[in-house]
């Protein structure tokens, strides 16, 4: 579990302060006769990019200077020494791409720290990994996107500093459960939609939440400031009410923080007197933690968590000693990646082996106790290092203990909780996360699976009378179109063609697919869609009856209930004695699945639709974020079960991610789904629950409505399975 450190408010030591490095232009890396001292000493020199947001500049070139003193000071009295020389590049200027692409080809530089968001970072990584220099290091202080540490987990030259936005948003989760609980305290998020980024508070929320049996209150996505704007109104206002509710708010970015924080004004003031301004207790990210929030924020009472260094370490205190102020998000991280590589350019002296390599050797190295972070404990680490020794090595951040498997990221962070007041962050508490099984941003955690299960009763729906199966029918819908959503419609075929091995005709199909992927120019296999690397071709363009852009959500109606027309050719025809399969997969906001980008399916539409559908049994499986809520919205509708990918609050996730292909090939739900058909075709809905629970990572499957379909015990997948092949 979440390890708390300790709960303690430091007093502000005697102001001293830092020099800056400024910004070193360097030509090669090189060794050299040190000439300061005895003639026997040899100074090797190292480049290293340094590639960090604008705003951070100032901190981390003090903090530099300040960990290459201790460096060189550690190394007194070495014969062979190492010198880094950083250079520093703003990720925020115009030419960031174009100095990435001269980093990765430059074979005088021999590592990178940063860049420090995940965007950022990942374009360095693609760099990197095309680069005919060869896969030099790329330590990353805080790029903490799932999905960004999830996409190069295996590549060996991407180390990440901390851990992902999960191990953040548990921190603050568990916080909420354990101070409230889950009866008192409801809880909620606000934060952006983007359809471009993965934002973890949207991914991950209601999951984790479940997980600490938090009670949800709403997930509240923004598209732009006014929408931003409108649920600030809808949290705050006179209602006493609005405070016994808690908030997650991660904002996108600093505009979107302050626009927070000013709504919330307007609001206080046009209370009216005798009146009194309420908030939710508002829990905040990493991403308010910044100077330009913090000295303005003052129309509500803000908390949060940012990373920190370990206080164990006494870093953060001889930091505010030497600087006059407190370390700023990720600022512990970068010291250490710059400790880091020092230690590894040592011992690839001493080795012959490249820096990429000593740092794994030294992240894995449990040759004794290392030295802390003064210069006389480094001074033990350099010496051990250069006799070829790997002593077990801590930085100021905490562990430098990385995921065995794919040493990704380091397995345990340490987070400072702060409460805002008056200009200035009050630290209440530290937390770390070493010794989670979950807080990893390795495999653990991406895989991390429910604990909480749905329990059903064999005597729901019992009493339910069905007529004798006539026939079976099916609709098959890819929701999304586009290259990056390839995944959808390849699942979609590959849900075809399970049907086709099951005895069902095309002319009992109904099949909708953009087909925009199959043949895309990405596509390195051209008129084919997989749902694994070593996986057989699932695409048959013959299979298609519509494409997505041809029907208006309407027309899924139409479809489904038989009503044929000059533009509808083709329709299913089910009666009161067919059973009838949905399995509809796309993205998905609280309210409505996709339906093409540009048109969506709301729940109530679908409602509607399934309403008039004439059907003996109806099963409706949905892959789609929030489709719980499709779930809840169709509860009391006769003969008719839904089987979703997540519940209403959580997103679902995609599974197989393609180096080759550079998309995701599947999704997580619906890999686990298909295999359980395959392997089971007469599997009982209970234990497909079962099954799919288990296996499908980062949401909760739900099923709903079985009081009104009958037991999921005696239920079995065989009704909508024709094996009279």
């Amino acid at each position: 579990m979440i390890r708390n450190l300790f709960a303690k408010l430091f007093t502000p030591l005697p102001h001293r302060e830092g020099l800056g490095v400024g910004l070193l232009l360097l030509l090669v890396s090189c060794s050299s006769d040190d000439s300061s001292s005895s003639p026997s000493v040899t100074t090797h020199t190292y480049k290293v990019a340094v590639i960090m947001g604008g705003g951070k500049q100032a901190h981390w070139e003090r903090t530099a200077k300040w960990a290459m003193e201790n460096i060189a000071e550690a190394q007194r009295g070495m014969s062979e020494r190492v010198e880094l020389q950083l250079t520093f590049k703003s990720q925020d200027d115009a030419d960031i791409e174009q100095y990435m692409q001269q980093v990765a080809e430059d074979t005088t530089v021999v590592a990178i720290i940063g860049p420090t968001t995940s965007a950022c970072a990942e374009q360095m990584a693609v760099a990197l990994g095309k680069s005919k220099a060869g896969g030099k290091p790329m330590i990353t202080p805080s790029a903490t996107q799932v999905e960004y540490q999830r996409r190069f987990a295996d590549m060996p030259y991407v180390w990440n500093m901390t851990e992902s936005d999960i191990a953040q948003l548990e921190v603050l989760l568990s916080g909420i459960a354990s101070m409230y609980g889950s009866e008192r305290m409801p809880v909620m998020v606000l934060c952006a939609d983007d359809d471009e980024e993965h934002n973890a508070y949207a991914e991950w929320f209601g999951f984790i939440a479940e997980e600490y049996g938090l009670k949800v209150d709403g997930v509240f996505l923004y598209k732009d400031e006014a929408d931003l704007r409108r649920y600030v109104r809808q949290m705050c206002g006179t209602e006493w009410r609005l405070e016994n509710r808690a908030l997650l708010f991660n904002p996108s970015s600093a505009q979107m923080a302050l626009a927070f924080d000013d709504e919330a004004g307007h609001i206080k003031a046009e209370v009216p007197a005798g009146k009194y301004f309420y908030t939710p207790h508002i829990y905040c990210s990493d991403a308010f933690a910044s100077e330009q929030i913090t000295a303005v924020a003052t129309n509500a009472t803000y908390e949060g968590v940012d990373l920190y260094a370990s206080p164990e370490s006494g870093f953060n205190k001889a930091y505010r000693q030497r600087f006059g102020d407190d370390l700023i998000n990720g600022e512990a991280q970068f010291y250490d990646a710059v400790c880091l590589v020092a230690y590894a350019a040592t011992l690839s002296l001493q080795k012959g082996i490249n820096v990429n390599d000593a740092i794994l050797s030294v992240v894995d190295g449990r040759e004794g106790s290392g030295g802390s972070w003064l210069p006389a404990d480094m001074s033990r680490n350099f010496t051990l290092l250069a006799q070829g020794h790997t002593p077990d090595i801590d930085g100021v951040s905490g562990s430098w203990t990385f995921d065995a498997k794919t040493h990704a990221s380091v397995c345990g962070s340490t987070f400072r909780r702060w409460r805002l007041y008056d200009g200035e962050f009050l630290t209440t508490e530290y937390v770390s996360t070493e010794g989670s099984s979950r807080s990893s941003s390795a495999k653990a955690v991406w895989d991390w699976t429910a604990t909480h299960m749905q329990t059903f009763s064999a005597d729901d729906g019992s009493a339910i009378v069905y007529p004798a199966l006539d026939d079976r029918w099916a609709l098959l819908v890819a929701g999304s179109k586009g290259w990056a959503n390839y995944r959808f419609q390849s699942d979609v075929f590959a849900m075809y063609q399970l049907l086709r091995q099951h005895g069902y005709q095309d002319d009992h199909i109904v099949l909708v697919c953009e087909d925009d992927v199959a043949r895309h120019a990405n596509n390195p296999h051209q008129g084919e869609l997989r749902i694994s690397d070593t996986g057989a071709n699932v695409y048959d363009a013959a299979a298609i009856d519509y494409r997505l852009s041809d029907l208006t959500p309407a027309d899924i109606g139409a479809i489904l209930q038989g009503r044929a027309s000059d533009r509808l050719l083709k329709v299913l025809s089910p009666d009161a004695d067919d059973n009838v399969f949905v399995f509809w997969s796309s993205h998905g906001l609280p309210g409505s699945l996709d339906f093409g980008g540009s048109q969506s399916m709301t729940y109530d539409r679908m409602h509607s639709i399934i309403e008039n559908t004439p059907h003996r049994k109806l099963l409706f499986t949905v892959e789609a974020c929030y489709s719980g809520g499709l779930g809840e919205a169709c509860e009391g509708l006769p003969g008719t079960l839904f089987i979703t990918a997540a519940n209403p609050y959580e997103t679902s996730h995609a599974d197989v991610w393609s180096e080759q292909v550079g998309v995701y090939l599947s999704n997580g739900f619906t890999r686990g789904f298909q295999e359980a058909i395959a392997t089971t075709p007469a599997i009982s809905l209970r234990d497909l629950y079962y099954t799919l629970a288990r296996n499908t990572s980062g949401s909760h499957v739900k099923v709903y409505n079985a009081p009104n379909y009958g037991s999921v015990y005696s239920n079995t997948m065989s009704e909508f399975l024709n094996n009279n092949k």
